[in-house]
Protein backbone atom coordinates (compact mmCIF):
# COMPACT_ATOMS: atom_id res chain seq x y z
CA UNK A 1 0.00 0.00 0.00
CA UNK A 2 2.81 2.37 0.93
CA UNK A 3 4.68 1.54 -2.30
CA UNK A 4 1.57 2.37 -4.31
CA UNK A 5 1.30 5.73 -2.53
CA UNK A 6 4.97 6.46 -3.22
CA UNK A 7 4.49 5.59 -6.91
CA UNK A 8 1.41 7.85 -7.04
CA UNK A 9 3.32 10.75 -5.50
CA UNK A 10 6.19 10.26 -7.92
CA UNK A 11 3.78 10.17 -10.87
CA UNK A 12 2.05 13.35 -9.66
CA UNK A 13 5.41 15.07 -9.20
CA UNK A 14 6.58 13.99 -12.67
CA UNK A 15 3.30 15.17 -14.17
CA UNK A 16 3.69 18.56 -12.50
CA UNK A 17 7.20 18.90 -13.89
CA UNK A 18 5.99 17.96 -17.36
CA UNK A 19 3.17 20.54 -17.12
CA UNK A 20 5.62 23.25 -16.06
CA UNK A 21 7.95 22.31 -18.90
CA UNK A 22 5.07 22.41 -21.41
CA UNK A 23 3.90 25.77 -20.00
CA UNK A 24 7.43 27.18 -20.30
CA UNK A 25 7.67 25.93 -23.87
CA UNK A 26 4.29 27.46 -24.71
CA UNK A 27 5.36 30.78 -23.19
CA UNK A 28 8.59 30.60 -25.18
CA UNK A 29 6.68 29.88 -28.39
CA UNK A 30 4.25 32.74 -27.66
CA UNK A 31 7.19 35.11 -27.06
CA UNK A 32 8.89 34.02 -30.27
CA UNK A 33 5.64 34.40 -32.23
CA UNK A 34 5.07 37.88 -30.76
CA UNK A 35 8.65 38.83 -31.60
CA UNK A 36 8.23 37.47 -35.13
CA UNK A 37 4.99 39.45 -35.49
CA UNK A 38 6.76 42.66 -34.37
CA UNK A 39 9.58 41.98 -36.80
CA UNK A 40 7.04 41.41 -39.58
CA UNK A 41 5.37 44.77 -38.81
CA UNK A 42 8.75 46.50 -38.72
CA UNK A 43 9.71 44.88 -42.02
CA UNK A 44 6.47 46.08 -43.61
CA UNK A 45 7.06 49.65 -42.37
CA UNK A 46 10.67 49.58 -43.61
CA UNK A 47 9.43 48.26 -46.96
CA UNK A 48 6.92 51.13 -47.12
CA UNK A 49 9.63 53.64 -46.24
CA UNK A 50 11.85 52.30 -49.01
CA UNK A 51 8.98 52.44 -51.52
CA UNK A 52 8.04 56.02 -50.60
CA UNK A 53 11.71 57.01 -50.82
CA UNK A 54 12.07 55.53 -54.31
CA UNK A 55 8.76 57.12 -55.35
CA UNK A 56 9.87 60.53 -54.08
CA UNK A 57 13.16 60.33 -55.99
CA UNK A 58 11.22 59.32 -59.10
CA UNK A 59 8.83 62.29 -58.78
CA UNK A 60 11.75 64.70 -58.33
CA UNK A 61 13.33 63.42 -61.54
CA UNK A 62 10.01 63.85 -63.38
CA UNK A 63 9.71 67.43 -62.09
CA UNK A 64 13.26 68.16 -63.24
CA UNK A 65 12.37 66.90 -66.72
CA UNK A 66 9.15 68.95 -66.70
CA UNK A 67 11.03 72.14 -65.80
CA UNK A 68 13.53 71.64 -68.60
CA UNK A 69 11.00 70.87 -71.34
CA UNK A 70 8.15 73.30 -70.54
CA UNK A 71 7.18 76.70 -71.84
CA UNK A 72 6.86 79.46 -69.26
CA UNK A 73 5.71 82.98 -68.49
CA UNK A 74 6.60 85.32 -65.62
CA UNK A 75 5.01 83.16 -62.91
CA UNK A 76 4.41 79.62 -64.16
CA UNK A 77 5.32 76.79 -66.52
CA UNK A 78 3.19 74.96 -69.10
CA UNK A 79 3.89 71.26 -69.48
CA UNK A 80 4.38 70.16 -73.08
CA UNK A 81 4.53 66.40 -72.70
CA UNK A 82 2.58 63.66 -70.94
CA UNK A 83 4.32 62.65 -67.72
CA UNK A 84 4.23 59.41 -65.68
CA UNK A 85 2.30 61.18 -62.91
CA UNK A 86 -0.98 63.10 -63.03
CA UNK A 87 0.72 66.50 -62.74
CA UNK A 88 -1.32 69.58 -63.75
CA UNK A 89 -0.41 71.00 -67.15
CA UNK A 90 -0.12 74.50 -65.69
CA UNK A 91 2.13 74.84 -62.64
CA UNK A 92 2.55 78.10 -60.74
CA UNK A 93 5.99 78.62 -59.20
CA UNK A 94 4.67 80.59 -56.22
CA UNK A 95 4.85 77.92 -53.53
CA UNK A 96 1.24 76.72 -53.78
CA UNK A 97 0.60 73.09 -52.82
CA UNK A 98 -0.18 70.50 -55.52
CA UNK A 99 -1.63 67.11 -54.57
CA UNK A 100 -1.50 64.28 -57.09
CA UNK A 101 -2.13 60.54 -56.93
CA UNK A 102 -0.65 58.01 -54.46
CA UNK A 103 -0.36 60.45 -51.57
CA UNK A 104 2.10 62.66 -53.44
CA UNK A 105 2.16 66.42 -52.91
CA UNK A 106 4.70 69.09 -53.74
CA UNK A 107 5.38 72.81 -53.91
CA UNK A 108 7.52 74.75 -56.39
CA UNK A 109 8.81 78.18 -55.41
CA UNK A 110 10.92 80.29 -57.71
CA UNK A 111 13.33 82.08 -55.36
CA UNK A 112 13.05 85.36 -57.28
CA UNK A 113 9.89 86.02 -55.24
CA UNK A 114 11.83 85.75 -51.97
CA UNK A 115 14.40 87.87 -50.14
CA UNK A 116 17.96 86.74 -50.68
CA UNK A 117 19.93 86.03 -47.51
CA UNK A 118 23.08 85.05 -49.39
CA UNK A 119 23.49 88.59 -50.74
CA UNK A 120 20.99 90.61 -48.69
CA UNK A 121 19.57 93.98 -49.62
CA UNK A 122 19.87 95.59 -46.18
CA UNK A 123 17.16 98.20 -46.66
CA UNK A 124 14.58 95.78 -48.10
CA UNK A 125 15.30 93.13 -45.48
CA UNK A 126 14.79 95.62 -42.66
CA UNK A 127 11.63 96.97 -44.26
CA UNK A 128 10.10 93.49 -44.54
CA UNK A 129 11.16 92.52 -41.03
CA UNK A 130 9.52 95.28 -39.00
CA UNK A 131 7.41 98.44 -38.98
CA UNK A 132 9.23 99.71 -35.90
CA UNK A 133 11.52 102.59 -36.90
CA UNK A 134 14.19 101.87 -34.28
CA UNK A 135 14.28 98.17 -35.14
CA UNK A 136 14.36 98.97 -38.84
CA UNK A 137 17.62 100.95 -38.55
CA UNK A 138 19.12 98.40 -36.15
CA UNK A 139 18.50 95.55 -38.61
CA UNK A 140 19.67 97.51 -41.66
CA UNK A 141 22.98 98.59 -40.10
CA UNK A 142 23.61 95.38 -38.12
CA UNK A 143 23.21 93.06 -41.11
CA UNK A 144 25.67 95.28 -42.96
CA UNK A 145 28.12 95.14 -40.03
CA UNK A 146 27.65 91.35 -39.90
CA UNK A 147 28.96 90.75 -43.41
CA UNK A 148 31.51 93.53 -43.90
CA UNK A 149 35.15 92.76 -43.11
CA UNK A 150 35.92 95.71 -40.83
CA UNK A 151 35.17 96.24 -37.15
CA UNK A 152 33.79 99.77 -37.55
CA UNK A 153 30.31 100.06 -36.07
CA UNK A 154 27.65 101.78 -38.14
CA UNK A 155 25.33 104.26 -36.41
CA UNK A 156 22.72 101.64 -35.45
CA UNK A 157 24.82 98.56 -36.12
CA UNK A 158 26.74 96.01 -34.06
CA UNK A 159 30.26 94.62 -34.24
CA UNK A 160 32.18 92.10 -32.11
CA UNK A 161 32.21 94.19 -28.91
CA UNK A 162 28.41 94.50 -28.94
CA UNK A 163 27.84 90.74 -29.10
CA UNK A 164 30.55 90.04 -26.53
CA UNK A 165 29.68 92.64 -23.88
CA UNK A 166 26.03 93.59 -24.42
CA UNK A 167 24.71 90.23 -25.60
CA UNK A 168 27.24 88.03 -23.71
CA UNK A 169 27.27 85.86 -26.82
CA UNK A 170 29.91 83.30 -27.75
CA UNK A 171 29.87 84.54 -31.33
CA UNK A 172 30.55 87.68 -33.33
CA UNK A 173 29.86 88.94 -36.87
CA UNK A 174 30.76 86.63 -39.73
CA UNK A 175 32.78 89.41 -41.40
CA UNK A 176 32.32 87.74 -44.74
CA UNK A 177 30.13 88.81 -47.62
CA UNK A 178 27.79 85.81 -47.65
CA UNK A 179 25.50 84.54 -44.89
CA UNK A 180 25.55 80.74 -44.97
CA UNK A 181 22.19 79.92 -43.40
CA UNK A 182 18.77 81.48 -43.01
CA UNK A 183 18.90 80.75 -39.28
CA UNK A 184 22.24 82.57 -39.08
CA UNK A 185 20.34 85.78 -39.78
CA UNK A 186 18.45 85.26 -36.51
CA UNK A 187 21.73 85.85 -34.61
CA UNK A 188 22.14 89.37 -35.97
CA UNK A 189 21.30 92.34 -33.75
CA UNK A 190 17.82 93.64 -34.56
CA UNK A 191 16.68 90.37 -36.10
CA UNK A 192 17.56 88.70 -32.79
CA UNK A 193 15.14 91.09 -31.08
CA UNK A 194 12.17 90.24 -33.30
CA UNK A 195 9.40 88.25 -31.63
CA UNK A 196 9.14 84.56 -32.55
CA UNK A 197 5.94 85.35 -34.45
CA UNK A 198 7.59 88.08 -36.54
CA UNK A 199 10.65 85.91 -37.19
CA UNK A 200 8.50 82.98 -38.40
CA UNK A 201 6.63 85.36 -40.71
CA UNK A 202 9.86 86.82 -42.08
CA UNK A 203 11.50 83.40 -42.45
CA UNK A 204 8.78 82.28 -44.88
CA UNK A 205 9.97 84.92 -47.34
CA UNK A 206 13.71 84.24 -47.11
CA UNK A 207 15.91 82.22 -49.44
CA UNK A 208 19.59 81.29 -49.53
CA UNK A 209 19.68 81.86 -53.27
CA UNK A 210 21.84 84.71 -54.49
CA UNK A 211 19.31 86.13 -56.98
CA UNK A 212 19.69 89.90 -57.26
CA UNK A 213 16.34 90.69 -58.95
CA UNK A 214 12.98 90.16 -57.28
CA UNK A 215 10.08 88.97 -59.43
CA UNK A 216 7.18 91.26 -58.55
CA UNK A 217 4.67 89.05 -60.38
CA UNK A 218 5.35 86.05 -58.14
CA UNK A 219 5.48 88.04 -54.91
CA UNK A 220 2.88 87.60 -52.21
CA UNK A 221 0.76 90.70 -51.66
CA UNK A 222 2.44 91.42 -48.31
CA UNK A 223 5.87 91.56 -49.93
CA UNK A 224 4.68 93.55 -52.93
CA UNK A 225 3.08 96.07 -50.62
CA UNK A 226 6.29 96.49 -48.62
CA UNK A 227 8.49 96.55 -51.71
CA UNK A 228 6.57 99.33 -53.49
CA UNK A 229 5.45 101.05 -50.25
CA UNK A 230 1.75 100.72 -51.08
CA UNK A 231 -1.35 101.10 -48.92
CA UNK A 232 -3.59 98.08 -48.27
CA UNK A 233 -6.11 99.21 -50.87
CA UNK A 234 -3.42 99.95 -53.49
CA UNK A 235 -1.81 96.53 -53.06
CA UNK A 236 -5.20 94.79 -53.22
CA UNK A 237 -6.08 96.54 -56.50
CA UNK A 238 -2.64 95.80 -57.95
CA UNK A 239 -2.93 92.15 -56.95
CA UNK A 240 -6.29 91.88 -58.72
CA UNK A 241 -4.68 92.91 -62.02
CA UNK A 242 -2.69 89.65 -61.98
CA UNK A 243 -5.95 87.78 -62.58
CA UNK A 244 -7.67 90.24 -64.90
CA UNK A 245 -5.10 92.21 -66.89
CA UNK A 246 -1.41 91.31 -66.60
CA UNK A 247 -0.31 94.07 -68.95
CA UNK A 248 -2.03 96.62 -66.73
CA UNK A 249 -0.23 95.09 -63.75
CA UNK A 250 3.12 95.59 -65.52
CA UNK A 251 2.31 99.21 -66.34
CA UNK A 252 1.13 100.05 -62.82
CA UNK A 253 4.23 98.53 -61.23
CA UNK A 254 6.62 100.31 -63.60
CA UNK A 255 4.77 103.58 -63.00
CA UNK A 256 5.23 103.29 -59.25
CA UNK A 257 7.71 105.83 -57.87
CA UNK A 258 9.32 103.04 -55.82
CA UNK A 259 9.88 100.71 -58.75
CA UNK A 260 13.59 100.03 -59.26
CA UNK A 261 14.57 97.93 -62.27
CA UNK A 262 17.96 97.25 -60.73
CA UNK A 263 16.44 95.07 -58.00
CA UNK A 264 13.00 94.27 -59.46
CA UNK A 265 11.92 92.34 -62.53
CA UNK A 266 9.04 90.44 -64.16
CA UNK A 267 11.03 87.29 -64.87
CA UNK A 268 11.62 83.89 -63.30
CA UNK A 269 15.08 83.13 -61.96
CA UNK A 270 14.64 79.37 -62.51
CA UNK A 271 16.24 78.69 -59.15
CA UNK A 272 13.47 76.60 -57.64
CA UNK A 273 12.82 75.48 -54.07
CA UNK A 274 11.19 72.03 -54.39
CA UNK A 275 9.41 70.50 -51.40
CA UNK A 276 7.96 67.03 -51.95
CA UNK A 277 6.15 64.51 -49.73
CA UNK A 278 5.18 60.91 -50.57
CA UNK A 279 2.93 59.20 -47.99
CA UNK A 280 1.41 55.70 -48.09
CA UNK A 281 -0.15 55.78 -44.56
CA UNK A 282 2.59 53.50 -43.15
CA UNK A 283 5.57 55.70 -43.94
CA UNK A 284 6.40 59.04 -45.53
CA UNK A 285 9.41 60.48 -47.33
CA UNK A 286 10.16 64.18 -47.69
CA UNK A 287 12.59 65.86 -50.08
CA UNK A 288 13.66 69.49 -49.78
CA UNK A 289 15.87 70.71 -52.59
CA UNK A 290 16.98 73.90 -54.30
CA UNK A 291 17.69 73.37 -58.00
CA UNK A 292 19.12 75.81 -60.50
CA UNK A 293 17.53 75.17 -63.90
CA UNK A 294 20.01 77.23 -65.90
CA UNK A 295 22.67 76.07 -68.29
CA UNK A 296 25.99 76.09 -66.48
CA UNK A 297 28.86 75.17 -68.82
CA UNK A 298 28.21 71.50 -69.71
CA UNK A 299 25.49 70.95 -67.09
CA UNK A 300 21.84 71.63 -67.66
CA UNK A 301 20.96 71.93 -63.96
CA UNK A 302 22.72 72.39 -60.65
CA UNK A 303 21.38 70.94 -57.40
CA UNK A 304 22.31 73.63 -54.86
CA UNK A 305 20.92 71.81 -51.82
CA UNK A 306 19.26 68.44 -51.21
CA UNK A 307 17.79 66.84 -48.11
CA UNK A 308 15.78 63.60 -47.95
CA UNK A 309 14.25 62.18 -44.79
Amino acid sequence: MQSMKMKSKKSAFALAIVIWIVAALLLGIAFIMNLANDNLKTTKVLDSKLKTRLEAISVIEVLKYAMLTSNYDSQSIFLQEKLPYDIPKHLFLDGRNYKIEKGIEFTLQDTSALLSVFHPNFELLARFATDNREQYFAIKDSVWDWIDEDNIVRLNGAESSFYKFKRSAQYGPRNYSAIQSINELRLVNGVYDLSDEKWKKLKKFLSLDGSSNMNVVLMKRFLLQKLLKLSDSQSTILESYKKTDMNKFYRKVEASRNYDNEVMSFALSFVIDVNLTVNDNRAATNIESMIRFKKLQDNRILVKSYKIY
